[in-house]
Order: structure tokens, then C-alpha cells, then sequence
């Protein structure tokens, strides 16, 4: 009976957990946030082909059905100046549209609070909130990993799922450190009254002069609760009510500088320069942006991936391969990344299971992050 320890309740650890109680294969989570709750999860997530086929594989299929349910309904992307002048040459060649309401291809539109609960529905047992794994060290056929509070755990295999700063692969792949780029990610949400319709149509990419604003309709086609009742009575989902979703991402010194440990009114400074020279409608949403909505964090990508002796430790998504969210491809190859080394796992032994998935997750990293490189540079021109 194999045993895992997942560090990391994010939707890639998640998708992992999913993926193993399908398999019937033993593990737990362990998150350091206190509870599912403690901090903002963020808000809008575009799932493509690649993260639809692994969220399928990997849950239950009422719930991949409820995960379908819950994406917001969304119609054709434009691409503007900072004047809403149209910019039809500017529309990336790899930009893909998102699935009509009852279609069955195209991207899906989730709210990343909803898709953790989805994800996170049936494992409450099995996650540990409040555990932080600060190290590890290699015991045979096995790998012990210590805890924040002095308890040591064995497992047949530890996986790093716990992001950009994972102190796991801190010590285990040190040259693996993600790098700045000298860009940061603004974003928030606004309520949709007072929103200029024309900005509710659609995705709206504006390209601004060292920086893009990304704008999009979050609408439901009915409450959480009732999408619930009708596929997963059982699950409870977040309340959600419409918002509309904007990030602004852009070179640092176009965006006010370098962050510090700053929220609220500090980085709503930010947006609000930021949103000088643009369209009234544009600055007029950024403008009615509740403070504590905002968020902000500098980017940092990984290299590449680095090669290193296959073992008792792995890792997936951020925590081995972050990417900036230019292109939107950095969940869904952590949820790939998930599905992928769930299924290594599940025909057979520990050790060529990891060899097999290492393999895979570095060639599918490796052009995934190629392609959020080339799409950095797209958003972030200088006019």
C-alpha cells in the first residue's frame, strides 16, 4: 500500500489528492494556511484543454460536471489600445476563445475559490491544515519530512505542491529558485453596476504602453448553491456573486516600482496612476474597485527545469515550475502535472512511477514555459 504526503492545498495538490483517492492509493494533505479560508485564494482561472482533460481524469465525475457548471458564461475577446481603439493585429496567435454557454470546446472561466472547494470536496480527512513541512531527508525506500513544530513523518513519496516559495525544493533544488522578472501582477474585482456594457461582452485586452490590463465578465448561470443541489448535492461551494475580474501585468517600473509588504490604498496607488491616459470606462472600473479586492505580487518564472536524480521526492506546478501568468498556462500544467503523476502512480512501483512522470512533466514544463516567455514579452511591449 503506497502512502504519500502532499505538501500544498492548492489546486494542483488538490487535483493530486483526486487523482489518488480514485486510485485508491493512500495519502494525505498537508497545507500551512490554518484553514481553507485564512487568506485569498485570488479570483478568476482559465482553464483550457489541457487542465479540463486532467480535472476530468482525476475527479469524480459529478464533480467535473459541477466544475463545468460553475465557469462563468463569457463571449468573444477584443483587443483594444488604451483608447478601446481595436487592435485586431495584436490578438496572440496561441490566443484561445473561451467555450460558448453549452459548448463543449474552448476555455473555461473558473473562480479559483470554487474550484478549490470542488477540488477540496470529500478530503477533509485526509488534509491537514495548520501542518508546514520545512524539511526533508531521504530514509531508503522512503523519505521522512519534518514539520514546523518538530514532528517527522514517512512516506514512500513526498511531493512538493506548495508553490513558488517551497521550502522543500529550497533544499532539494536550491539552483531551482524562481527569478524575478521585473514585472508585477496587479488585480482585483468590481462589482458590475455602473460597468460600461461594452466591457461585459467579452474578455477586453488592453495594450498600454510597458503594461496590459486584462478584463473579464465573471456571470454565473445561477447561484453556487443551486449548481451544487443539481451535480453534487453534497458539495458545498463559496457564494459567489458576478463580478467583473481585471489584472493589470506589466514591467515594474510602469507599475509603480518594487513591492514591499504592501495592500489596500498602498497598491490601489498603483492601479489608479496606472489607470491614467486610459478610456473613462476603464479607469472608471479600476476606480470603483474595492480596496481590499486588490492585490498585488512580482513576478517570478523559472529558468527551465533542472535534471536531478529521480527519488522519493517530486514536485508539480509553481513549486518546480513557475511561470507568469501571461498566457495562462501556469495552473493548467500544475494541474496536468497532477493528473499525470496520479496516473504514474496508480500502475505501480513508487520509483518508476516518479522516473516516468519526472519525465513528462519536464518536456511539458519546458514548453509551457517557453510559451509564457514569448507571451511576457507580447504584453509587456513599450509601446
Amino acid at each position: 500500500m503506497k502512502s504519500v504526503i502532499i505538501v500544498g492545498a492548492g489546486i494542483g495538490g488538490l487535483c493530486l489528492a483526486q487523482g489518488l483517492a480514485k486510485a485508491g492509493i493512500g495519502f494525505e494533505v498537508w497545507e500551512a494556511d490554518a484553514g481553507p479560508q485564512v487568506r485569498g485564494q485570488g479570483y478568476r482561472l482559465r482553464i483550457d484543454a489541457m487542465g479540463q482533460r486532467a480535472l476530468r481524469q482525476c475527479l469524480p465525475p459529478e464533480l467535473f460536471e459541477l466544475f463545468r457548471a460553475s465557469c462563468a458564461v463569457s463571449g468573444p475577446a477584443r483587443f483594444v489600445d488604451p483608447q478601446l481603439n481595436p487592435l485586431p493585429g495584436r490578438r496572440p496567435e496561441n490566443w484561445r476563445e473561451n467555450a460558448g454557454e453549452g459548448e463543449a470546446d474552448g476555455d473555461l472561466s473558473a473562480d479559483r475559490q470554487v474550484l478549490r472547494d470542488i477540488l477540496s470536496h470529500g478530503l477533509a480527512p485526509r488534509i491537514r491544515w495548520g501542518r508546514r513541512a520545512k524539511g526533508f531527508e531521504r530514509d531508503g525506500d522512503g523519505v521522512v519530512v519534518y514539520c514546523a513544530d518538530g514532528a517527522e513523518h514517512r512516506a514512500d513519496l513526498a511531493v512538493a505542491a506548495d508553490g513558488l516559495h517551497s521550502p522543500l525544493r529550497r533544499q532539494w533544488l536550491p539552483q531551482a529558485e524562481p527569478e524575478a522578472i521585473g514585472a508585477l501582477n496587479l488585480y482585483g474585482k468590481a462589482v458590475l453596476a455602473g460597468v460600461d456594457p461594452a466591457l461585459l461582452d467579452g474578455p477586453t485586452v488592453v495594450f498600454a504602453d510597458g503594461f496590459t490590463l486584462v478584463i473579464e465578465l465573471m456571470r454565473f448561470g445561477a447561484s453556487m448553491e443551486t449548481l451544487a443541489t443539481r451535480h453534487a448535492p453534497d458539495c458545498r461551494l463559496s457564494p459567489v456573486v458576478d463580478y467583473v475580474y481585471w489584472a493589470l501585468f506589466g514591467r515594474m517600473e510602469c507599475l509603480g516600482g518594487a513591492l514591499s509588504n504592501e495592500a489596500g490604498d498602498s497598491v490601489r496607488r498603483r492601479v489608479e496612476d496606472a489607470a491614467r491616459g486610459l478610456h473613462p470606462s476603464l479607469s472608471a472600473l479600476l476606480a470603483r474597485t474595492a480596496p481590499e479586492t486588490i492585490k498585488g505580487r512580482e513576478v517570478r518564472m523559472a529558468g527551465n527545469v533542472p535534471v536531478w536524480p529521480s527519488g522519493r521526492l517530486t514536485a508539480l506546478g509553481d513549486a518546480i515550475h513557475a511561470m507568469s501568468p501571461a498566457g495562462g498556462v501556469g495552473a493548467n500544467t500544475a494541474l496536468a502535472d497532477a493528473a499525470a503523476l496520479a496516473a504514474s502512480l496508480a500502475e505501480g512501483d513508487v520509483g518508476q512511477a516518479v522516473v516516468r512522470y519526472e519525465a513528462d512533466m519536464r518536456d511539458r514544463a519546458e514548453q509551457a514555459l517557453a510559451a509564457t516567455r514569448a507571451g511576457t514579452e507580447r504584453l509587456l511591449r513599450r509601446a
